[in-house]
């Protein structure tokens, strides 16, 4: 009996303190910014989709960010977007005689976000029980202002249009809630240490005499293997080589070429790659970057003055088995994959690439 009276007591005491919780979050709900997230720690989701059904995904997973599932986003942004979601005001709402136009542009063109939050079904003076994930904004994001100092925005649950704006910053928000995958996944190629890589593969389809393989003895020693011959090179310069090691821990990709026709990518992969560089790493996994030319649409020349068949800035690249190729700078990619006579420190050897058109 008295088992039941405790049971019963605390049964009691939790419907109470759940009923507190429901009227906490009802007076809490009724605020005045429907875009506003007070705490940003307990956003677990952010879904975005535009007019043209471009979509994002942005989820909390075991307190990583993801994107779109299984890909690495640009952790800076995803700190962009939470700030903006905690800073964000509103200005004021738009006039009635304003209100019919700004809806319909709204229509047209906007992105669609939702958040979803980790709440609690009890949650009253530190004591939380019972979580879960539930949306709990759903706005629309629009165009800036004529000023270019605020952003039209409304939400699902409110007839009214808002101009919103950060205190402080100058400027408009929309840009911070694109549902392009370009603007949110990683530029990440390469981030290993040295320790990591177990092997690294360098080749030149143009020039076979200057493609090698660095392998990772374990002890603080590697071989160098010249591919062209399959034979161990005994003599390199040490320091040349834990050079090009040590640039594989921050390798990045300038921008990602997602709205590239198919038949350009086709074209570009019909042609002899520059350059390929694998990597493998301790658990055995492989990761490819192979690097294209792409034709000089400026107007770089050569010492006689004649113009550059292709860019002699940027290349065309692809990583692994990606379809969207992406572009990578000739200063960034050239201290992964340096020729062997670098390597091996001969100074009167260069590598010569034949020039190429498509």
């Amino acid at each position: 009996m008295k088992t039941k009276n405790i049971l019963i007591i605390a049964l009691s005491l939790m419907a109470i303190l759940y009923a507190i919780s429901l009227l906490t979050e009802r007076n809490n709900g009724s605020i005045d910014n429907p875009f506003n997230i007070i705490d940003t720690s307990s956003v677990e989701r952010i879904f975005m989709v535009d007019k043209q059904n471009n979509q994002i995904d942005l989820q909390r997973k075991s307190g990583q960010w993801v994107l779109n599932t299984n890909e690495q986003p640009i952790q800076e942004n995803v700190q962009i977007i939470l700030k903006t979601l905690l800073k964000i005001a509103i200005k004021n709402p738009v006039s009635k005689s304003s209100y019919n136009v700004e809806v319909k542009r709204l229509a047209a063109k906007s992105v669609k976000v939702e958040v979803y939050q980790r709440l609690y079904r009890i949650n009253f003076w530190g004591l939380q029980l019972f979580p879960h994930i539930s949306r709990t904004r759903t706005f629309y994001v629009g165009g800036a202002t004529q000023n270019y100092q605020g952003t039209y925005m409304k939400s699902e649950d409110d007839n009214n249009v808002y101009i919103t704006y950060i205190p402080g910053f100058k400027g408009y928000l929309s840009e911070r809630f694109s549902a392009q995958r370009a603007d949110w996944i990683s530029h990440s190629i390469y981030s290993y240490s040295i320790m990591d890589m177990q092997k690294v593969r360098v080749e030149f389809p143009r020039e076979s005499q200057e493609s090698y393989e660095i392998t990772n003895k374990g002890d603080r020693s590697f071989t160098l293997r010249k591919i062209q011959n399959n034979t161990v090179i005994e003599a390199y310069d040490t320091l040349r080589l834990l050079e090009e090691l040590s640039a594989f821990t921050s390798i990045n990709y300038e921008a990602l070429l997602d709205n590239m026709p198919s038949q350009k990518i086709d074209s570009i992969k019909s042609t002899l790659p520059v350059r390929i560089v694998t990597v493998t790493n301790k658990l055995g996994k492989e990761y490819k970057l192979s690097m294209y030319y792409r034709s000089n649409t400026g107007t770089q020349l050569d010492m006689n003055g004649e113009i550059f068949t292709h860019d002699m800035d940027r290349m065309y690249a692809f990583i692994d088995n990606q379809e969207d190729p992406v572009s990578v700078q000739f200063f960034v990619v050239d201290n992964i994959s340096r020729p062997l006579s670098y390597i091996i420190n001969n100074d009167d050897s260069t590598i010569i690439i034949e020039p190429f058109t498509y």
